[in-house]
């Protein structure tokens, strides 16, 4: 049995066949696109894995000095430290009775009954020491108290003194008297202020100054151990063999034989009377 048709298609004369190629035409080559495109992304998925593990060779490289680095800054604070314990005096101390907490960073000790503190060259004694802060800072005592510095050449006593061991400044109150053995001078008065590092005195409140055959007396002191140079004021009054003088005040350099005086001045010299021989 033959066909009036030859084309591929069965039951379908040419004019249909032409047709439906006309119109299914595009439709085939859409396709052909569209595997062609998955073929290049495909083949582009493929690559990008090559690419990407080029980067992150040199990353882990650069990574792995990074644990060495705290390494630095943790050893650095170490010579601070140092420093700072080896700028501090030792602190020996010695009592009938002794209460407190010696933990690091929280020391508060009490000494009681003859109570001896040397620190530096500096030597304390009283009847009560309180030691307070880190390395025992804080020196506050109480009660006849007499501190000794023989290499600065001074000694003072008084009821009360708060001494700082680090800035070497002590402020006495109460009866105060320092004697400077370097120079030969004594000071009085209610309240003192002294700096070891600076051989700076200042007293207040009932000042008395001695210094060889002159007495100075006035409400505020500056002293220089260093220079002996000297500053009172407050109703200064300088008396000497020879008579006062009065003044706002008074100052004198290392030779006290020169006193300077300002203010509303006032004084009387006296003559010492020869006696006759016959």
């Amino acid at each position: 049995m033959k066909f009036a048709n030859q084309y591929p298609v069965p039951f379908i004369n040419k004019m249909e066949y032409y047709s439906i190629m006309k119109t299914r035409a595009p439709f085939w080559l859409l396709i052909i696109v569209m595997i062609f495109t998955a073929f290049q992304a495909g083949f582009a998925q493929a690559s990008k894995p090559a690419a990407s593990a080029q980067p992150t060779a040199p990353a882990s490289s650069q990574q792995a000095p990074a644990p060495s680095q705290p390494a630095a800054p943790s050893g650095s604070p170490q010579p601070a430290a140092s420093q700072t314990t080896e700028g501090k005096k030792p602190i020996t101390f010695s009592a009938r009775s002794v209460q407190g907490v010696l933990a690091k960073g929280k020391e508060n000790t009490i000494l009681t009954g003859s109570v001896k503190i040397t620190t530096g060259s500096l030597v304390i004694t009283a009847d009560r020491v309180e030691l307070s802060g880190e390395d025992y800072v804080n020196v506050v005592c109480s009660g006849n108290v007499v501190a000794n510095d023989s290499e600065k050449g001074f000694s003072l006593v008084a009821e009360k003194l708060n001494y700082q061991r680090d800035s070497e400044i002590g402020i006495a109150q109460g009866k105060v008297a320092v004697n400077d053995t370097k120079n030969n001078t004594v000071i009085n008065a209610e309240w003192v202020r002294f700096d070891q590092k600076q051989s700076i005195f200042e007293a207040a409140v009932s000042v008395l100054v001695l210094k060889e055959d002159m007495s100075i007396r006035a409400e505020y002191a500056h002293y220089n151990r260093d220079t002996e140079e000297i500053r009172l004021h407050g109703g200064a009054v300088a008396i000497t063999e020879t008579g006062q003088l009065q003044g706002d005040t008074i100052t004198a350099s290392s030779d006290w034989s020169n006193l300077q005086i300002s203010g509303e001045v006032s004084g009387n010299i006296t003559s010492k009377e020869k006696t006759a021989t016959q």
